[in-house]
């Protein structure tokens, strides 16, 4: 009896033995779901994600071109692709920084902004002007959210029939004179609504 325990003994051992050395063998499997930032898209940025993988998660409508998000086409003109909230952000901060207000009227700002400006007999160009003045409160508030709607503790909201809105709580931001951004999904893209005091 003493042997047939010591055999059963022996045997539990080498199981967990075997066990143990199978679980240590393993490998862990990991999946990247998205991987991005503000500036994904722009000339000289690169990612670590294969171009095939990165477009098999998005329907076609929310894809951008292999090229990247702002496009010099061969007559010389761009044409941006703002297929997130985060990638608008890239094209606001660009096209200001650039100085190129047609392109940012043309392509940035929404058509229901620009109508708005026209129903009161306004130039939209004013638009980027105030912006462009007030370029330091941008950058501050894409501070805070600096991967736009994938910023962790910040949630795209409905507000309205393709209108959204990307906001930061007033409450712990006081400092800040804008404290988000409202954005309408227009042909295909996010345009700029305007930004929330």
């Amino acid at each position: 009896m003493h042997n047939s325990i010591a055999h059963f003994t022996s045997m539990a051992f080498s199981l967990c033995l075997i066990g143990l050395l199978s679980i240590g063998g393993c490998q862990r499997y990991e999946r990247v779901v998205a991987q991005s930032s503000v500036l994904s898209g722009l000339d000289g940025s690169e990612s670590q994600l294969p171009q095939i993988q990165q477009r098999r998660t998005l329907p076609d409508f929310l894809r951008t071109p292999d090229e990247g998000i702002r496009i010099e086409n061969e007559d010389g003109t761009i044409t941006l692709y703002a297929k997130s909230v985060r990638q608008m952000m890239a094209h606001i901060t660009t096209t200001i920084q650039n100085g190129e207000k047609e392109l940012f009227v043309d392509q940035v700002l929404s058509q229901v902004t620009k109508d708005e400006f026209y129903q009161r007999g306004l130039d939209p160009g004013l638009a980027f002007d105030e912006l462009t003045k007030r370029q330091r409160d941008i950058f501050r508030l894409f501070y805070f959210m600096p991967m736009g709607e994938y910023t962790p503790g910040l949630h795209l909201k409905n507000a309205g029939k393709n209108t959204f809105s990307l906001q930061l709580s007033r409450a712990r931001n006081e400092s800040l004179y804008w404290i988000g951004i409202d954005t309408v999904f227009e042909k295909g893209n996010y345009r700029l609504r305007w930004f929330v005091p």
